[in-house]
Formats: structure tokens, C-alpha cells, sequence
């Protein structure tokens, strides 16, 4: 894959790109043709609520990803606690590690395009690089605010960066309902850049606890637009 822009690894806070204004059509139109592009098995959105992330926690410690500490496997009430960990506190040493890595440092590019390419020619290269990539995996619709008052919507096939983001802003139905009144947002893909299935959907791999595609890193539309790959961390 090519790399269209290099940026810092980071779950924290999104850069500041520039912000559109958007109508609860715009934010379902641009979910659907995402959808069409990345092809996950499903899309889910992420509703803010300590039941959703339970069940998002539990599920990234069948797979392998995450790992309950000790204290908390011994008590009773699993719920409440799954729900209030950090992720932090749930990435087993050898993820740790890969968390920080990414967080520390930026992505190597995979390669450039050469000269000053149009948006057209940036588009085509953008939509070659994420069709198909979420085939046999979930993704999430993440509605956020940040801490500064930005709204922007994630569609990801990370769980971490799911769990990580809900750290960090609010996610849910207030944010959505800023959008859908019309406040500007700004958009982001991200996926982890492996996908699962082939495009008879039919698996080409299993899945890994800390799967990594090659890196990619693109905007669109003046920067309204923010799509990356390859990383279950670096989404912005």
C-alpha cells in the first residue's frame, strides 16, 4: 500500500482536520459508503454505555487481545468490573509493549506518490488501498466529542481503538445527536489492514491478538476525510 501522509501513531486526541458541516443524512450516507468500501461483516454502533464496553472487553479477552488481571477474574461481579477497567490495565506485557511502541513513534512509510497528485488521483489510491479490508472482521460507528468541544465519527475494525477512545471522549448518543442537529464533524477510517476473509468471503487466515496490516495514511476532501490502515492503535 502507499502511504499518502505520514503521521504520529496516537489514540489520544484526533488532529484537528478540517471540519464539515454535516446532517444526520450526510453521517448515514458516508457510513454506508464506507460500508461498501472497507465490507465488514457487520457494523456496529458504539453506544457509550458500560454494557457495550463489557461485552466489547469480554470479547477482546476471547480473542486473545486483552486479559483480565487477577483481582478482578477472583470477584463476583464481573460486569461492573469489565466495564470500568482501562485498557491499560487489560493489554497483556507483550501488547503493552506494541501499544506504547505506536504511541511513541510514527508509522515507516510503505512508499509515496510521486509529484503533486490531484485529489482524484489521491481518492483512487485511498479507495484500492481500503476495499475489501474489513472482510470477515466487525466494525464500529464511534460517534465522539473530544475534550476541546470537536465532534468527529470513527468507523474502525479495532477494538482497541474502540476501548481507547472511549477513554478519551464521550462517545454515543450526545455526540450524535450534536451531529445529526448539524454541528461540523470530521470524518475517520481506520482498520487494522488484515483482512480475514478473501471476496467470496470465504477465510483466507485466522485472526491474531494484535493483528497489523502495512501502514497507509491518506486524507480527502481538504482534509475532512481521514483514512489509516494497519495499525489496531494509530486511527488518526
Amino acid at each position: 500500500m502507499t502511504v499518502l501522509a505520514h503521521r504520529s501513531a496516537t489514540t489520544t486526541a484526533p488532529r484537528a482536520a478540517t471540519s464539515r458541516a454535516a446532517t444526520s443524512r450526510d453521517v448515514h450516507v458516508w457510513e454506508a459508503r464506507v460500508r461498501r468500501i472497507l465490507r465488514p461483516v457487520t457494523v456496529e454502533l458504539v453506544d457509550g454505555t458500560s454494557a457495550q464496553r463489557h461485552r466489547l472487553v469480554a470479547a477482546g479477552v476471547r480473542r486473545g487481545m486483552l486479559e483480565v488481571p487477577h483481582a478482578t477474574a477472583s470477584r463476583t461481579d464481573s460486569r461492573a468490573d469489565l466495564s470500568e477497567l482501562r485498557l491499560e490495565d487489560l493489554l497483556p506485557a507483550a501488547h503493552r509493549e506494541l501499544h506504547d511502541l505506536e504511541l511513541a513513534t510514527a508509522p515507516e512509510p510503505a512508499g509515496s506518490l510521486e509529484g503533486n497528485p490531484d485529489e482524484a488521483t489521491v481518492e483512487a489510491h485511498v479507495l484500492r488501498a481500503f476495499s475489501g479490508v474489513s472482510r470477515g472482521r466487525t466494525a464500529w460507528l464511534v460517534p465522539f466529542a473530544l475534550p476541546t468541544g470537536a465532534l468527529g465519527v470513527l468507523v474502525t475494525d479495532s477494538l482497541v481503538a474502540v476501548l481507547a477512545l472511549q477513554e478519551r471522549a464521550e462517545v454515543g448518543a450526545g455526540p450524535l445527536r450534536r451531529i445529526e442537529d448539524g454541528a461540523p464533524w470530521t470524518a475517520y477510517v481506520h482498520s487494522v489492514g488484515l483482512p480475514l476473509d478473501d471476496e467470496d468471503g470465504q477465510p483466507v487466515r485466522d485472526d491474531v491478538p494484535w493483528p497489523c496490516g502495512t501502514r497507509f495514511a491518506g486524507e480527502l476532501r481538504s482534509g475532512t476525510e481521514v483514512w489509516t490502515c494497519g495499525s489496531p492503535v494509530a486511527w488518526a
